[in-house]
């Protein structure tokens, strides 16, 4: 650029200032070439670029003050008036250089690289024009502006994941490290200016090592990436998991000249993973026990409760006349009291039984499992007067008993908690899980969810009992009032559980309550 600069000042000095000559100035430089009067600062010459690049016109430009310092970007402004101060101490043949932005016509900038030289002196040498050429660098400045921050927004990724890039030349066998490799093996750039691969190797641990050599070898035959896990040794002697994945680049021949990969800590996600199976195991330990008990206290029960009933009808056949009014009113209790025990035991073998399920999902269409579930509870609907609403409901992936007994005791339920001087009256609609709804649920988004709601007009309950009603032998009301075990809906949550889904509840004393089961179309195979 030096030298253009030169060479126009000798095409400026020799005269060829006609029209003519401009134009072609114009042509040959793609940047802006202007002449600016050091005394009287103002523009003396401008080329016809100025408008296709700032939008100016040399009219727009010739007759105001100063014009060049309106056009110079506001915060520029100092820094171009002392770059103009410098051309009195400058030679004939020296250049002045600086970087500035000029104001487009539209109202935005362009950034210009700039290089002046002193185009004529007076009679005391003192210059008093200057000629320049300015090129627009603004979409350059750009790019390295951007790929500057690119490179910084990959350092702190690096950190933030903890992970390196690298890439190794099999030629030369050197391999590049970013900052993140060094970060990962605790070694600085200067403890380690040149990397092999014979070094890196030796940082792996002895039991991986062979692995790790096979997998590049393989890679390296077969043309084509590889992954692998591995134990690392740092500076300080820490051992860390690791995980590479590599891709390989081909020279013209087809043959493997350089491979480049990211390897990253993965300790941390290791630990994590291995309390989760510890947790896991233990968790199945105890639940395994915990319906192992269950089960066999539950089935042992059974023996006795049957003994219990045989003699109590024996009792009351062969001393019932004896025992009176007040002895048959105490064996009657019992017979309720051994009824009750039954419910809940049969009850509780109910839940183990969920609790230990493990039948085949299936596509069931819920429309005919609630068709059932009307069916089973008609003498119930009948003697109550209920009203039965259903929309359209979907078809998911479900285990069919578990969907009848899921809704056979919720509809139990609405029909059993009614108000007292109205009938029930029971909706069950359907429809689609939005993405607010799954985010507020913390369900995954690339799933399909169903969201069934069924919704009474009985009693209610206070909102402060929503989670305990889902509870084991949570009850809300006394025996006398409604007679039950307290586990219907703790079967209800166990079957959503089962399925991937979840279950909960509203209600207001008085005005009704909705259930709400959200479950997804498709199980995870």
């Amino acid at each position: 650029m030096s030298d253009n600069v030169n060479y126009l000042k000798l095409l400026f000095e020799s005269g060829q200032n006609s029209e003519a000559f401009t134009e072609r100035l114009n042509d040959f430089f793609p940047g802006l070439i202007y002449v600016y009067d050091l005394n009287n600062r103002k523009l003396r010459y401008v080329n016809k670029r100025i408008t296709e690049i700032l939008g100016f016109s040399y009219d727009d430009l010739k007759d105001s003050e100063d014009v060049w310092m309106n056009l110079v970007f506001k915060e520029d402004v100092d820094l171009v008036k002392k770059e103009l101060d410098k051309f009195d101490a400058i030679k004939d043949e020296e250049t002045l250089a600086y970087g500035c932005r000029l104001n487009h016509k539209q109202g935005n900038w362009r950034y210009f690289k700039t290089m002046g030289t002193v185009l004529r002196r007076d009679e005391s040498g003192k210059p008093v024009s200057a000629l320049f050429i300015a090129n627009d660098v603004t979409d350059q400045l750009k790019s390295e502006e951007e790929t500057k921050a690119m490179t910084e927004l990959f350092k702190e990724t690096e950190d933030l994941l903890q992970f390196g890039s690298w890439s190794w030349d099999l030629v030369s066998d050197h391999l590049d490290w970013t900052k993140g490799m060094y970060d990962l093996i605790e070694f600085t750039r200067e403890e380690l200016p040149k990397v092999t691969s014979e070094f890196y190797i030796g940082q792996i641990g002895e039991e991986d090592r062979e692995a790790y050599q096979e997998a590049i070898a393989s890679a390296i035959k077969n043309k084509e990436g590889f992954e692998i896990e591995y134990l690392l040794t740092t500076q300080s002697g820490n051992s860390k998991s690791v995980f590479t994945k590599a891709k390989m680049v081909l020279d013209h021949d087809g043959n493997v000249k350089k491979l480049l990969g990211i390897t990253r800590d993965i300790s941390t996600l290791k630990n994590l993973e291995k309390e989760r199976e510890r947790n896991l195991r233990e968790l199945k330990r105890s639940n395994k026990e915990l319906e192992e008990f269950a089960y066999v206290a539950s089935h042992d029960l059974q023996e006795p409760l049957r003994k219990i009933s045989t003699f109590n009808e024996r009792l009351k056949t062969k001393f019932g006349e004896t025992l009176g009014a007040d002895g048959n009113a105490y064996i009657d209790r019992i017979v309720a009291s051994t009824e009750n025990m039954k419910m809940l035991i049969d009850n509780l073998l109910e839940f183990s039984r969920l609790t230990r399920s493990s039948q085949v999902f299936a596509n069931i269409d819920l429309n005919t499992v609630l068709q059932e579930v009307k069916q089973d509870q008609d003498l119930k609907i009948e003697e109550t007067s209920a009203v039965i609403t259903i929309s359209d409901l979907p078809v998911i992936e479900a285990v069919y008993s578990e969907m009848k007994q899921l809704f056979n005791n919720l509809i139990s339920n609405a029909i059993k908690f009614k108000s007292l001087d109205k009938a029930p009256v029971i909706e069950i609609s359907s429809s689609l899980l939005d993405k607010k709804e799954k985010d507020e649920y913390h369900l995954p988004l690339d799933r399909v969810y169903h969201k069934i709601e069924l919704r009474d007009n009985g009693i209610g309950f206070e909102v402060e009992y929503a989670e305990r009603i889902f509870q084991i032998f949570q009850r809300l009301h006394g025996k006398t009032e409604y007679a039950g075990s307290g586990i219907g809906l703790a079967i209800c949550k166990k079957i959503t559980d089962n399925h991937e889904g979840l279950i909960f509840a509203k209600s207001d004393p008085g005005k009704g309550s909705v259930f709400v089961i959200i479950l997804p179309e498709k199980q995870h195979v």
